[in-house]
């Protein structure tokens, strides 16, 4: 589904130049599902003028290394990963983030956000691209969207129909229009469980107020 698919790919390289305000200063990491995908990735990118590298688990420690410095120092600008960089690795220069690939832990996915929380001298902001929602029917934006919003008084549908108010303060959340249309018909098709019901009676009343 992700490896030589070059429709993803350019979507993905359109999307970066549309939401990145300046290329020249991108320093990325792209999660990826295998290592043919990042491998490719990275070729696309490469082809496209984007200096970009594969990293994966069989990568040495040396190669690590290099490329953590490559990408600080701004000789590449993407590194595209497999099963590396979830947690205890420090490059407070990352700037952008890529999810190129589904994952159903929360944990991971948070993990694989905080890579671009460090604060870096001259690095202004964070900027995310989730390209990985349509894999499937079953994927849980719901438990995505309330990670990232935190405590608030009204559900997640509230939050895409509406907007993302409650953010903290210098955090935007936004979604194109397919993208919401989707994310939307994703939440109501949701299985009707205890767990969804209790969610729904608890935001009831706020988003009905």
């Amino acid at each position: 589904l992700y490896t030589n698919n070059k429709i993803r790919a350019v979507q993905i390289l359109n999307s970066m130049k549309k939401y990145v305000t300046d290329m020249e200063q991108v320093k990325g990491l792209g999660f990826c599902v295998g290592v043919d995908h990042a491998i490719y990735m990275a070729k696309v990118f490469n082809e496209a003028g984007i200096p970009a590298i594969a990293l994966y688990g069989q990568s040495n420690d040396e190669e690590r290394r290099e490329a953590k410095v490559r990408l600080t120092n701004g000789e590449i600008k993407l590194i595209f990963v497999v099963d590396l960089y979830n947690e205890g690795v420090d490059i407070p220069a990352v700037n952008t983030i890529l999810f190129l690939r589904p994952t159903e832990s929360l944990t991971v996915f948070l993990q694989q956000l905080g890579r671009g929380l460090r604060l870096a001298e001259g690095k202004e902001c964070l900027t995310v691209l989730d390209f990985i929602g349509q894999a499937h029917q079953e994927y849980n934006f719901q438990e995505k969207f309330r990670a990232l919003i935190g405590h608030a008084k009204h559900s997640v549908q509230h939050y895409v129909e509406q907007g993302f108010s409650s953010l903290p303060r210098g955090s935007f959340i936004q979604l194109e229009k397919q993208a919401r249309d989707y994310i939307l018909r994703n939440l109501k098709q949701t299985a009707t469980n205890r767990r969804s019901l209790v969610q729904k009676l608890k935001y009831f009343a706020a988003d009905t107020g």
